[in-house]
């Protein structure tokens, strides 16, 4: 019987665990360690024969398949960033709004062309701009853009003409630094930054806004509010219209409690009071000129009543009402009811109405609400469609049209512009990269150890290639911060078009929905938090458990990968279970959980994770921290470890100390590759499709 690692405790160390620290810094030594394993790796896969085969699938792939692009809606404008093989970081484009007509290619006027404007001044730039924030006024015609460095967090800003591309002459200009921004008219700005220093929170981020004056140095910018250096991340953010006067500065105290402030151009600030802080994560967030929504995160007692966790909640900022009195429920949720997809895409506000989708028991449904009379009623609701779950991807705040997609694991996305009566324009209808008759979708069922029921879904061919109980078959998932885990076409989480070469060599995909994820609702996600994350691990283990004892695979064919906090899940698969896995990939994971809020912007996580100052909670920290538990002897899966330089959000660290003390205790088949720029999402198959080539070589050749 296999030994659990975690129960049994930790080994004597293959070394002090301080001597791997120096992997965490950005130094010569460290750099010339990491590009020299990262080219043992890359020479191993290179040179394998049926590499090649896969670079020219996943090459022709790149080039036919349509990454689906990202698409806005801003008074009488779309805007779209269009990205391609020949055009890896994209390009803004525009059009004129021509109602109940689909834009032809020739109405998308350019804005920008990002790889463009990185060849010209030799930098790698990536669009990272929050349109909602960063577009002006009804006609739209600036734009703030936001050009990350490479992939990192750190972002340059820029004003252009949104009807040209020109840079504004002695418009609003910085360097690079962690920014959040929003205009508060056409002269001014109200920004976060820490560019010349300046206060920062436990979590990295910088704790001051400012209002910036056009034309003004942005030393001599006006500081308005300062958050505490315990919150995890402090923000600003639209308050409805761009072009109001008004923002809204928002303290992130940990990832359930926000604390909101209105921001006027004379430089006042009013906390928001009465506004219940136990809310979820939501991205943009969503707000009119009159209304700030949130969705509890817990059950409250609102408007004299009780009302469970999910419900959505709206805050009249307008009212000179007594605070309780501003609150008003907009909806709430049945039993077993959860929006899926409500940490980014599914809560979203336009100009008098807010928009979101609720999910139950597999059946879906898309909502619209509006206040009328003092009462929130609603306007519409619409079913999505079978196989696919929506999502609201834009909003406009000076109309109520919006733009949906639908997508699913078979079924390519489709988006379209939604008019305030529900008329629907079509913008773009994804191209099938693989025949979905192939393939057959399931969804199961299996008991987690503690007898937890744990939903997982599988695709697999419908006519197998391979003899009973030996499917290669790869297993992904995340299980924290309520984040449920997409299953829409081609998803970047899945592995984006690199996918499509595995499912058609007779591969197949098991996706667990583990507790700490958000598809059972918040509930789901406290159940493996902190203390209890042990849980969300053994979910995963009991579904891997489930498809090898019913004969579907067994452990020498069955694979896991997973980023970020999916990383930490698959490491963690290696150490605790090395004989039920027969390979491992993880990509820009955390491993080091005593060290992991010294690490990029770590100190923000101590909410979901637990403190590692605690004496109490650095032993729950450490007893499944994966770099922690690496012991001298065992035989361990293939590893394949993958992360960027430049990802200041988890940090290089992790993933270099846990490859190379995987390879001080002996495990010879861990391989590292470190790619120079990336960020956290280094492993993109559209813009890094060598590094998603060798993943796959790695998969095959160790599981098939």
């Amino acid at each position: 019987m296999e030994v659990f690692l975690r129960r049994a405790g930790a080994g004597a160390p293959i070394k002090p665990d301080v001597e791997y620290e120096w992997l965490e810094a950005q130094t010569p030594e460290c750099l010339k360690w990491a590009k020299k394993e990262s080219q043992l790796t890359a020479d191993r896969f290179d040179s394998l024969p049926r590499s090649k085969m896969i670079a020219q699938e996943m090459q022709a792939l790149v080039s036919s398949a349509s990454r689906t692009p990202s698409f806005w809606v801003w008074g009488r404008h779309l805007f779209r960033l269009r990205q391609d093989n020949t055009n890896e970081r994209g390009i803004l484009e525009r059009c004129e709004r021509i109602n109940d007509v689909s834009p032809t290619e020739d109405d998308w006027k350019l804005v920008i062309d990002i790889d463009e404007l990185g060849r010209k001044e030799n930098r790698i730039f990536e669009f990272h701009s929050h349109m909602e924030c960063c577009l002006f006024g009804p006609d739209a015609d600036r734009l703030l853009l936001m050009l990350s460095d490479g992939g990192s967090d750190l972002v340059e800003l820029r004003e252009i003409d949104a009807r040209t591309g020109n840079m504004i002459d002695g418009g609003f200009h910085t360097s690079l630094g962690r920014i959040t921004v929003t205009w508060m008219d056409i002269d001014h700005l109200l920004i976060s930054h820490t560019i010349y220093g300046g206060p920062k929170t436990v979590g990295d981020w910088p704790a001051a806004s400012y209002i910036w004056q056009r034309g003004s140095d942005l030393k001599n910018a006006k500081a308005v509010f300062t958050a505490e250096p315990t919150d995890a991340i402090f923000g600003v953010c639209s308050l409805g219209p761009t072009d109001s006067g008004r923002a809204i500065a928002n303290r992130v105290v940990d990832f359930s409690t926000y604390i909101y402030y209105i921001v006027s151009l004379d430089g006042s600030v009013e906390e928001l009071p009465g506004l219940p802080t136990g809310s979820s994560m939501v991205l943009p967030r969503p707000t009119t000129s009159k209304y700030v929504f949130i969705s509890l995160a817990k059950e409250n007692v609102i408007c004299d009543r009780k009302v469970p966790a999910g419900s959505i909640i709206a805050y009249d900022v307008t009212s000179k009402k007594p605070s309780e009195e501003r609150l008003s429920i907009v909806y709430e949720p049945e039993e077993e009811e959860v929006n899926l997809h409500l940490w980014i895409n599914g809560l979203r506000a336009s100009n008098s109405r807010i928009h979101f989708a609720m999910s139950k028991r597999g059946v879906e449904k898309r909502m619209v609400f509006e206040n009328k009379n003092g009462a929130w009623q609603l306007v519409r609701s619409v079913p999505t469609s079978t196989g696919s779950r929506v999502t609201i991807v834009a909003a406009d705040c000076y109309s109520d049209d919006t733009i949906i997609c639908e997508s699913g694991l078979l079924c390519p996305s489709t988006y379209w512009l939604e008019d305030g009566e529900g008329k629907q324009t079509l913008l773009h209808a994804e191209k099938p990269a693989f025949d979905a008759s192939e393939f057959l979708l399931r969804q199961l069922t299996t008991n987690s150890e503690d007898g937890t029921e744990i939903d997982y879904l599988v695709l697999s061919p419908r006519v197998p290639k391979h003899e009973k109980g030996k499917a290669p078959v790869l297993m992904t998932g995340y299980g924290a911060f309520g984040i449920s885990v997409p299953t829409s076409y081609l998803n970047s989480m899945l592995g984006g078009v690199s996918l499509v070469p595995w499912l058609n060599s007779g591969g197949s995909l098991v996706i667990p929905f583990i507790r700490g994820g958000g598809e059972r609702g918040e509930a789901w996600h406290q159940a493996a938090r902190q203390e209890k994350r042990q849980k969300s691990y053994d979910d995963f283990i009991a579904v891997a458990e489930t498809i090898v004892k019913d004969g579907f695979t067994t452990p020498k064919h069955l694979g896991v990968y997973g980023s970020s906090s999916g990383g930490l899940l698959s490491a963690i698969m290696c150490i605790q279970r090395p004989k039920l896995f027969g390979a491992v990939v993880s990509d820009v994971p955390v491993t080091d959980m005593l060290r992991y809020t010294l690490m990029g912007m770590g100190g923000a996580w101590i909410y979901e994770q637990g403190d590692p100052k605690d004496p109490e909670m650095a032993k729950v920290l450490r007893a499944y921290s994966p770099f922690h538990n690496i012991q001298d002897g065992v035989n361990y899966p293939p590893c394949l470890v993958t992360i960027s330089t430049n990802d200041d959000r988890v940090g290089p660290g992790h993933g270099r100390k846990f490859a190379a003390k995987m390879k001080d205790a002996g495990a010879s088949n861990c391989y590292f590759f470190e790619d120079d720029s990336g960020g956290h999402s280094v492993s993109d198959s559209f813009k890094n499709t060598k590094l998603l080539v060798r993943r796959l070589v790695f998969f095959i050749e160790t599981l098939q």
